[in-house]
This record gives C-alpha cells, structure tokens and sequence, in this order.
C-alpha cells in the first residue's frame, strides 16, 4: 500500500497503519497482501478518498477479468482505510470490522490495467459507518460499486 507523501503528511493516522500493513507483509501471508501491495492512495478531499490499483494477472479470473473477490477485498480494504481520513465529529482510531458489504459488478477490468477506486464516506457515527464505492477502468468507465457498512471496535482495542 502506498500513500503520496503529501497525502501521507496531511493523514497522519492513514499513513501509521498504513506502514504497519507494509511492514507485517513479511511476517504473516494474508489475501491482502496481494491487493495491499498494488494500491495507491492519489486523492484525499472531505469525506472522500481516491486510490489507484494496478490489476494482475494474479488478480483476474480465468476469463482474464478482475475476479469478484478481489474486487469485494478492494472494497473492503479501500473504503475501511478511507475511515481514517473522516474530519467529523465522531473520529475513529481504527478501521473497525464489517457488518455488510454489497457489491455490483457491472463490467470488468483485464489484467494490465489500472484501476481508480472512490471511497465516499456517507456517515460515521459513534458505533456504525457507511462508505459507498465506485470502481471505474482507465476509460472512466462504471465497473464495480459497494456498499460497506462498518461497526468501530475503539472501544474493545
């Protein structure tokens, strides 16, 4: 996972767990790490984060096409990160774990191309979170959106 430096100054918190995700890649294999190391945070304004992701052949289905789940992982780990950035009232230490997560998928993005992934967050609350996600290919077009209601574990860390 990368952060532009500028992004990276300005989002001190999305930058600390960031780090801590790229430094425990050696240390333990997860599903993320494949999808983690291909991400790319290029925009923050309010309430919404903007990232890119390099698609790999790793990442695509037998027809060639990002796979659905990887597509539902981005979702999950793109719009939970995007958490951090909120400028609200109720803040959040950590990204919190997730009740619901609802996908479309719309048309496919082949191994090569690049993705830019917008994660608008629609509500922080004390306890729940709602982020919506739009996925679009290097032609600006609609592939994939989510929906991801999250529950904040502040309390319990």
């Amino acid at each position: 996972m990368h952060i532009l430096p500028e992004i990276a100054e300005k989002y001190k918190a999305l930058a600390e767990i960031a780090n801590a995700v790229i430094q425990s890649k050696g240390e333990d294999i997860c599903w993320d790490n494949t999808i983690n190391e291909n991400l790319t945070v290029i925009g923050v304004d309010t309430n919404r984060v903007v990232w890119e992701f390099k698609v790999q052949r790793s990442h695509c289905n037998l027809l060639g096409s990002l796979h659905g789940g990887c597509v539902a992982t981005i979702i999950d780990v793109c719009s939970s990160f995007s958490l951090l950035t909120f400028d609200g009232k109720e803040k959040w230490k950590y990204v919190g774990v997730s009740t619901d997560l609802a996908i479309s998928y719309m048309r496919g993005i082949s191994a090569g191309g690049l993705a830019r992934i917008e994660c608008n967050i629609q509500r922080v609350g004390k306890n729940m979170a709602n982020i919506h996600t739009s996925i679009y290919d290097e032609k600006n077009n609609l592939c994939y959106t989510g929906s991801h209601t999250k529950f904040c574990i502040d309390s319990k860390m």
